[in-house]
């Protein structure tokens, strides 16, 4: 059989490494681990030099057997109408703010507004265009118009952001701990503030923590390189998630990958990503009544085990053969 050869684009900013956004680094190096892969190559869509851009994506496309386009709006779009001359399938995966449009209530500015507007309408149209597409949580479906809907149960799937489970292995809380200058024996509460917006309700988080019984304090994750997130989690005893808005958060499936407890407010797909767990909750906006739950919770020892019992829907590379498969059957429904 044919090995395949697979295009990844995106919009997100270059780093070093060619590819901005740290999910789809690993995503990339877990899909090249397939034995039925040859080969995943990256292209960037360049917003200073779109035209070029488009036409780089064009001509890759015509060397590869799929292109897969992650990330939706206009520039989505714009790829879509370029690689029109390409026959590989084309698939595409949202993953949140480009099909639910939320940030579009605390958008600054009307210029601003009517911009997330068309690219959440560009999405859509991307969904109807597209040979297949992906969501990274099921429950973003609900945003879409009845008519789309229905055409996105036979033509969508659901693409987990998966954890890597060479990198999130777990350690010694106290070495961990150790490696972070933390000196005392505090119980830590794990709060990711990685982007640093007021959208993460760090005030809210800190009102929890307050009322929590017993010596626990915040443990704030800001500015943290991709591969040191696991020893904050190592070092933590929970986590807590109190965002006004998420689409599917990264932090919970990593938090679960190491055995930590998760507690999270209804947000994005917090309570499907916590469906079935015994030591992890969905908890009230109320501080008082999270205080109070998350400490019921606790006086109950750990028992899930999530790193093992969530694997299947957890581990990056058992998404990845996933998403092969995919790949597969529009290129050979037969062989796949």
């Amino acid at each position: 059989m044919k090995r395949m050869k697979i295009l990844i684009i995106s919009n997100q900013h270059a780093d070093a490494g060619k590819v901005g956004n740290p999910v789809l680094r690993r995503m990339i190096a877990s899909l090249r681990k397939d034995e039925r892969v040859e080969a995943v190559d990256f292209l960037l869509f360049d917003k200073a030099r779109p035209v070029a851009s488009l036409r780089a994506m064009a001509a890759e496309a015509r060397r590869h057997d799929v292109a897969h386009v992650h990330f939706g709006g206009l520039y989505a779009l714009a790829v879509w109408a370029a690689l029109l001359g390409a026959r590989c399938p084309k698939v595409i995966t949202f993953h949140g703010t480009d099909i639910h449009a939320r940030a579009i209530r605390t958008a600054s500015s009307m210029a601003e507004k009517v911009k997330i507007r068309l690219n959440q309408w560009a999405s859509f149209a991307c969904i109807a265009l597209y040979t297949r597409h992906a969501f990274v949580a099921g429950e973003m479906r609900r945003y879409l118009p009845a008519w789309l809907r229905r055409r996105s149960e036979r033509k969508g799937f659901v693409q987990r952001l998966g954890v890597d489970y060479a990198l999130f292995t777990p350690e010694p809380q106290q070495q961990a701990r150790q490696r972070l200058g933390i000196g005392d024996d505090s119980r830590l509460v794990l709060f990711s503030d990685v982007s640093h917006t007021n959208i993460k309700r760090r005030d809210l988080a800190e009102k929890i923590v307050a009322l929590m019984p017993q010596d626990y304090r915040l443990l704030v994750m800001t500015g943290v390189p991709p591969e040191e997130v696991p020893v904050y989690i190592n070092a933590s005893d929970l986590l807590l998630l109190t965002s006004d808005e998420e689409g599917s958060p990264n932090i919970i499936r990593e938090c679960l990958a190491l055995n930590r407890r998760v507690y999270s407010v209804e947000v994005g797909d917090a309570r499907q990503q916590l469906a079935g767990l015994r030591d992890s909750m969905i908890i009230s906006r109320e501080p008082e009544e999270a205080a109070r739950q998350i400490a019921d919770s606790l006086s109950h020892p750990y028992t899930d085990d999530s790193r093992d019992t969530c694997r299947q829907r957890l581990d990056l590379d058992i998404i990845s053969r996933q998403v092969a498969d995919i790949y597969l059957s529009l290129i050979s429904p037969h062989a796949a």
